[in-house]
């Protein structure tokens, strides 16, 4: 199987757990937000502090698509001065977090 492949096999759930185990190695404060009742819409499944800024990740599974309430929470996340990411694999993170370095 090609890294494309192997991708495109992830579940959210897996995508999640990697990005979370790059997080903690890095020593970036986070958590998994669990989405519930009286939370803001489209919160991102991620959030936590780098570099003494909001973070926000908004993961998907490979085909995933972002909801127009993800995007609305995202642009507003930007808006304030936060790093918001939508990340369809680990690579999207790395990339984020490089560009905001």
């Amino acid at each position: 199987l090609s890294m494309k492949s192997v991708t495109l096999l992830l579940s959210e759930k897996d995508i999640t757990r990697q990005i979370r185990d790059y997080l903690k190695a890095l020593g970036i404060f986070h958590w998994k937000n669990h989405q519930g009742l009286g939370s803001a819409p489209g919160v991102s499944d991620i959030l936590g502090i780098y570099k003494g800024k909001p973070l926000a990740i908004e993961v998907k599974a490979p085909k995933g698509k972002l909801t127009e309430k993800q995007k609305i929470f995202l642009d507003n996340w930007s808006r304030e001065g936060g790093l918001a990411i939508v990340a369809w694999s680990i690579d999207d993170v790395i990339k984020g977090l490089e560009d905001r370095s």
